[in-house]
Formats: C-alpha cells, sequence, structure tokens
C-alpha cells in the first residue's frame, strides 16, 4: 500500500510545518496580508487520509508550487529539477482551530505519515467512515548521506465521526480500470531497530469540534 512513492487551488488554508531536519511543529497561519506563526508542543490533530495527495512540490520564497494527484492516480512527471516527491493532506486541530493544510517532502516525515496512513486505512474503523486522532509522539535524530534528519513517530490515539468541513478537501482518484496488486519489497536501510523507552502517562485525547 503506501503512497505510491519513490523513497491547486482553492481557499487558503492555516499550515502545519513538520521541520524534518531538527523536529518539532509549527503553525503557520496567513490571513492574505498578515503572517503568524506559533511552536505546537504537543500536536495532536485528525488526520484525514481521504484528503491525501501526492506528487512533486517545491518549496520557493513565494510559497510552495504542488503538481498532485489523488491517492491512487498515477503521479505525474517531474516538472523540474528543485522539485522532490512529497504529499500533502489535511488535518483538523482541535479548539474550534479548524482546517489546516500539512505538506512535506522531508524523507523521514514521508516514512512516518506512510506508516501511519498504513496503519489507519487498513484498521475496520476507516472502512466505517471515521477519522482517527494522531499524535506526533516524538523525533529521532539520525544521521544519513544526505545530512542530519528527524524522523517523527506517530500515535494512534482513537477514532472520531468525520467532521463535516473535512468534506469540501475530500481527493477522488480518477475512475480507471483495475490493475494486478504488486507487492513491493521494503528496502534495506541498515538502521537498527532500537527499543524505546518505558512509556510515561499518556495525555487525555482533546475534544473535536
Amino acid at each position: 500500500m503506501g503512497f505510491g512513492l519513490k523513497i491547486s487551488g482553492g481557499d487558503l488554508l492555516p499550515i502545519i510545518k513538520i521541520n524534518g531536519k531538527e523536529g518539532g511543529v509549527s503553525r503557520s497561519t496567513y490571513d492574505g496580508q498578515n503572517r503568524g506563526e506559533e511552536i505546537i508542543d504537543d500536536f495532536v490533530a485528525l488526520f484525514d487520509f481521504a484528503t491525501l495527495r501526492v506528487g512533486w512540490i517545491e518549496f520557493t520564497d513565494k510559497g510552495p508550487d504542488m503538481r498532485l494527484v489523488a491517492i491512487g492516480d498515477p503521479l505525474p512527471d517531474c516538472p523540474g529539477e528543485k522539485f522532490k516527491q512529497g504529499i500533502k493532506l489535511v488535518v483538523l486541530l482541535p479548539g474550534g482551530l479548524g482546517c489546516h493544510e500539512l505538506a512535506t517532502t522531508a524523507s523521514g516525515v514521508l516514512g512516518a505519515l506512510e506508516a501511519i496512513y498504513d496503519a489507519a486505512t487498513s484498521a475496520p474503523e476507516w472502512s466505517q467512515g471515521k477519522v482517527p486522532v494522531v499524535r506526533l509522539a516524538s523525533f529521532e535524530k539520525k544521521k544519513t548521506k544526505h545530512g542530519n534528519i528527524a524522523v517523527p513517530t506517530f500515535e494512534l490515539l482513537d477514532w472520531k465521526d468525520r467532521p463535516a468541513e473535512l468534506n469540501a478537501h475530500r481527493a477522488s482518484p480518477k475512475p480507471r480500470a483495475a490493475l494486478p496488486s504488486q507487492q513491493a519489497k521494503p528496502a534495506e536501510t541498515g538502521s537498527t531497530q532500537i527499543t524505546p523507552p518505558a512509556a510515561a502517562a499518556k495525555k487525555p485525547v482533546p475534544e473535536f469540534g
């Protein structure tokens, strides 16, 4: 399953940024005139994977240039050398903060999002139309040949009925003929499995809506 990656238009939504190099999460807003940003210490949100789009993204000073398709559609050709494969989805924050856009090309963040995507979309609650409540539990710093990265760990906490405000952001693949499924062999990364420390007392799941 997964995103199918090798490793728009409409009203502007506030943005969630996950720092794939140093770790950390921030929330950015833009009302057409003023920009603001705040650090999120405990990032918990409804992750609506029905809004997921995949493809090519270039982050520029003027904003991201995204060439994306609904999950399941063939990836478009790479539009330029500065574009990287990435994803975008809509998440809903608690406390009345509403829908936000989460987009990334960071390899460690993509891998962690793909893992929670697979876990969520294979659960029976997903087939019932519910949306997972996901927490970013921690970051793990790693060194790669391309530099230092921060790999997040996501936890699936709960399931909620789909809020109506998420429906406007659904991504629907184009109809196409069924293709035979192929089981992809996971790439060998050379990483070592580390036993995590004993879990601390879990924080309560926030209210949505």
